[in-house]
């Protein structure tokens, strides 16, 4: 498995993605999937420690989502 998917899978465990993927749904639904998702990669950058579920929350509540 390469580095990357490995590390995903440490990290992210299925309770969160349930989450990360109903956040994903509301922000499609809202029309601001491409602006939520940017906002949320800024945010894991600026802080890497951060969890990518928190990313999006973070990004979510920036966008008034």
């Amino acid at each position: 498995m390469n580095q990357v998917k490995e590390n995903f899978l440490k990290n992210v465990n299925s309770s969160d993605m349930l989450s990360i993927i109903e956040y994903i749904t509301i922000a499609e639904n809202a029309g601001l999937l491409v602006e939520v998702v940017h906002t949320a990669l800024m945010e894991m950058k600026q802080n890497p420690k951060s969890s990518p579920l928190l990313c999006l929350q973070i990004a979510l509540e920036d966008w008034d989502i």
